[in-house]
């Protein structure tokens, strides 16, 4: 069970703000899974590809949209790193003990922005880096997206499984409110029309 509670080490990793952009990771990796075809060539690398194209692109249109998260300029193209207030992180594929190796290396952008943490928030992170591992179930939906703090020899010092508020691709059919209808009025039709075969049978007679 985790006990580390990411926010009190790093006050801007709030856990609406993390719960975000985990939530952004699963949905944008479920809708790629829908348009994923093995029966007509696609595999998990053409899936991978794609997942990863659209997280990127999901996530900068978040930053433009709130202001605690922000895009950091990266000198190789397919690198991407985010930063929620001033924390750099970077997201992974994989369980939290197993990030791959290039992403244990800080870059360059990341190592300035831990300098910008320490200026602006007092907080050291020289000898920590940041990861959310995004674990994959059998259906290769996301089952866990887990934030990882690692130390510079690549061991794991915390982890937190970031909550995510409801299931991906799941929708909850509209359910609209019953509506009450009265009793239905039998007999004040019947009054009515027994009425009406007497006012007819006095007219005949009066004939």
């Amino acid at each position: 069970m985790d006990t580390f509670e990411p926010w009190d080490k790093y006050p801007p990793l709030e856990k609406a703000r993390l719960t975000a952009i985990a939530k952004i990771l699963q949905d944008v990796r479920h809708e790629a899974v829908l348009l994923h075809e093995p029966s007509i060539g696609d595999n998990e690398w053409s899936l991978g590809c794609r997942v990863y194209a659209r997280e990127c692109y999901a996530v900068r249109a978040a930053a433009e949209r709130h202001k605690w998260l922000s895009i950091l300029a990266e000198a190789e193209p397919l690198r991407f790193t985010f930063a929620i207030g001033t924390i750099p992180i970077r997201f992974y594929r994989g369980g939290a003990t197993d990030a791959p190796g290039h992403y244990l290396e800080r870059t360059f952008a990341e190592l300035h922005q831990q300098q910008l943490a320490l200026q602006i928030d007092g907080l050291r992170l020289v000898d920590r880096v940041l990861r959310l591992a995004v674990e994959i179930d059998a259906t290769g939906e996301v089952e866990n997206v887990i934030l990882v703090e690692l130390d510079t020899a690549g061991t794991v010092t915390e982890t937190y499984r970031i909550p995510l508020d409801n299931e991906s691709g799941k929708v909850t059919p509209l359910q609209l409110k019953p509506v009450e209808l009265g009793p239905p009025q039998v007999q004040a039709l019947a009054a009515n029309e027994s009425e009406a075969e007497k006012k007819n049978a006095r007219h005949v007679r009066s004939k």
